[in-house]
C-alpha cells in the first residue's frame, strides 16, 4: 500500500501544485501556514527549495481540505514540465522559449501556474539582458496578478515592474508601480519582506530621478525596519540601496562605508550573483569618489570578474566591460579603455539608462584625448543639460567633472 508521501510528486512540482491549491482557495501563505508553518518555510516549499515531510504534508492536506493525491495534478502539463526544467536547468534562452510555448498552449489554464511561469520567464529575459521582452512579460504578469486578486502577487509583480521601468529610464511609470506596490503591502498588511521590497523599489526610483528628499526620508524608514530576522539578501540589498541614496546626495564616502558593511554580510557561496553585483557596485563607487580610489576599484573589479566567469549573465558581462573601460581610462590606459568600449558596441542591449550615459561620457572623454574635441565637448554639454533638466543634479555634476578631467588630460598631452 502506498504511503501518503508516495502519492505526491517531488520538487519542484509539489511546490507548484501547493501554490495553485492555496491561491485557488484565496488563502495567503500566512493563512495556510497558521501557527504551525512559517511563511518563510512555506515560501521555500512553494519555490521547490525544500521537500515536504510527512508531518507537513498531513498538515497542509488538512488545511487545504484535500487528499495527498490532489498534488498529483498536471501529470502531462506542458507548463508544469517547463517550470520543472527551468528549476533544474536555469534561466537560459532555451528555457524562455519553452516557457513562452507552454504559456501559449495553456493560456487559459490555472492562473497561479501561469503567474509563476511568467515570473520565471521575466527572470530569464532579465538574466539574458533582454529588457524589451522582460518589460512585456512583467506588464502581462501585473495584469494576471490583478486577475488572481491576491495582494501578495499583485504587490510583487509591481515591484518587479518598477525595477524594470526604472532601469529603462521610465521614472514616472516606475514610481507609480512602486507606490502601488507599497500601498498594497500596507493595505493588506503583507509580511515585512514585501514591505522592504516595495520600499527598495520606490527609493531607487526616487533617487535615480532626483527626488532626493523623499528618497532620503524613505531610506531612513528602511534602515529602521532592518533586523536580524529578515533574510541576508534583503538586508544586503537594503544597505546597497541606502548607499545609492548617499551617492546621489553627494556623500560618496558615506556610501562606500555603507556598501562595505553590505559586502561583509554576504558570503560568496550564499548568493554568488548578488556577491558579484555588490562588487560591481563597489567598483563604480570607488571610481566616483572625490579622490578616485583606483586601487580599491581594481580589487573589487577583480573579485567581480572571478565570480562572473562562473555565474555572470550577459548583462553582468556588459557591466564588467564598462567598468574595465572606465578603470583603464582613469589609469591613463586610453587605448585599452577604447578597446573595452568597442567591445560593447553602439547601444548595448540590456544596459541600464545610467550605464548608457556613462558609456557615452567615456567615449567622449576618449575622443577629447584623441583630439576630436569640438563634437565631444558639445555632446557632453548636451548630456549634462539633459541631466539638469530632469533634476538629476548628481549625474549632471558627474558629467561636468568628467568633461573637466578630459580637457585637463588633453591639455597635458598636447591634444
Amino acid at each position: 500500500m502506498l504511503s501518503r508521501m508516495d502519492q505526491v510528486p517531488g520538487q519542484p512540482l509539489f511546490g507548484l501544485r501547493l501554490r495553485a491549491l492555496r491561491t485557488a482557495r484565496g488563502m495567503s501563505q500566512a493563512e495556510l501556514g497558521g501557527e504551525k508553518i512559517s511563511t518563510t518555510y512555506l515560501s521555500r516549499l512553494e519555490s521547490g527549495a525544500r521537500p515536504p515531510t510527512q508531518r507537513v504534508l498531513t498538515y497542509l492536506c488538512d488545511r487545504l481540505a484535500v487528499s495527498p493525491s490532489a498534488f498529483r495534478a498536471w501529470p502531462s502539463s506542458p507548463l508544469a514540465q517547463a517550470l520543472a526544467r527551468v528549476a533544474t536547468v536555469g534561466e537560459t534562452m532555451e528555457m524562455a522559449t519553452a516557457l513562452e510555448d507552454a504559456l501559449q498552449v495553456e493560456k487559459n489554464g490555472d492562473a497561479a501556474l501561469r503567474w509563476q511561469a511568467q515570473w520565471l520567464l521575466a527572470r530569464c529575459y532579465q538574466a539574458q539582458g533582454k529588457p524589451a521582452e522582460e518589460l512585456r512579460i512583467l506588464l502581462q504578469l501585473t495584469e494576471l496578478s490583478d486577475e488572481t486578486q491576491l495582494p501578495d502577487l499583485r504587490a510583487r509583480s509591481r515591484v518587479r515592474l518598477a525595477r524594470r521601468q526604472r532601469a529603462s529610464g521610465e521614472f514616472v511609470a516606475a514610481r507609480a508601480s512602486a507606490q502601488e506596490a507599497l500601498a498594497l503591502v500596507e493595505e493588506n498588511r503583507l509580511p515585512p519582506q514585501d514591505a522592504i521590497e516595495a520600499l527598495l523599489a520606490l527609493i531607487s526610483v526616487e533617487a535615480e530621478s532626483g527626488q532626493l528628499v523623499s528618497a532620503g526620508a524613505r531610506a531612513d524608514q528602511l534602515l529602521d525596519t532592518l533586523s536580524e530576522e529578515i533574510p541576508v539578501r534583503l538586508h544586503v540589498e537594503s544597505l546597497w540601496t541606502i548607499a545609492t541614496v548617499k551617492v546621489r546626495q553627494g556623500d560618496r564616502g558615506g556610501a562606500v562605508d555603507v556598501l562595505d558593511s553590505a559586502l561583509g554580510l554576504l558570503a560568496s557561496n550564499e548568493d554568488p550573483v548578488l556577491w558579484m553585483r555588490l562588487r560591481l557596485a563597489a567598483t563604480s563607487m570607488h571610481l566616483q569618489m572625490d579622490t578616485r580610489d583606483i586601487e580599491q576599484a581594481r580589487l573589487r573589479l577583480e573579485e567581480a570578474a572571478s565570480a562572473a566567469v562562473l555565474v555572470g549573465m550577459p548583462l553582468h558581462q556588459r557591466e564588467l566591460l564598462l567598468l574595465r573601460a572606465q578603470l583603464a581610462f582613469y589609469e591613463g590606459k586610453f587605448d585599452e579603455a577604447l578597446g573595452f568600449s568597442d567591445q560593447l558596441g553602439d547601444v548595448p542591449e540590456g544596459m541600464s539608462r545610467r550605464d548608457q550615459v556613462r558609456l557615452s561620457i567615456l567615449r567622449n572623454q576618449i575622443a577629447i584625448i584623441d583630439g576630436d574635441r569640438k563634437d565631444a565637448v558639445h555632446d557632453m554639454e548636451r548630456i549634462a543639460r539633459e541631466a539638469q533638466t530632469s533634476a538629476n543634479v548628481e549625474l549632471a555634476a558627474e558629467v561636468w567633472r568628467a568633461l573637466a578631467e578630459a580637457l585637463s588630460l588633453a591639455a597635458e598631452s598636447g591634444s
